[in-house]
């Protein structure tokens, strides 16, 4: 049986990446993780939110506008095999992966309406 831990973070396309800075950093609190051209992390409680800039997404208005690029979450098993094997006994079929990270191993699946979910075995640290 899948049962996950906890929530790891959220990948979301923003089109305006300073604009969505100011939102969460300065208007909600949010540490400012690190950042780079497109691309921001923010701390929010223990887990993150990953900003991507795409000024050629829709409005948010628009309802051509998907802003979630993706939903993580921190599995409890032992390694990304069980993990595998549970998700093929559910007869949850594997978008990509599985993909090394710099704190274990993931595999992403799609929800019943397209949105993809990381699902990741993380591995002891030191």
């Amino acid at each position: 049986m899948l049962k996950p831990r906890g929530f790891e973070h959220i990948g979301i396309v923003v089109s305006d990446m300073d604009r969505s800075l100011r939102f969460y950093v300065e208007g909600l609190g949010l540490d400012l993780l690190r950042r780079r051209e497109g691309f921001a992390a923010l701390r929010v409680g223990a887990a993150e939110i990953n900003m991507f800039g795409n000024p050629n997404r829709p409005a948010a208005e628009s309802d051509a506008a998907q802003r979630v690029d993706h939903v993580c979450f921190c599995m409890d098993s032992p390694t990304i095999d069980d993990l595998i094997a549970a998700l093929r006994d559910t007869r949850i079929a594997i978008d990509s992966g599985p993909v090394r990270r710099s704190d274990g191993v993931a595999v992403f699946v799609r929800d019943p309406d397209g949105i993809r979910v990381e699902l990741l075995v993380k591995t002891a640290g030191p």
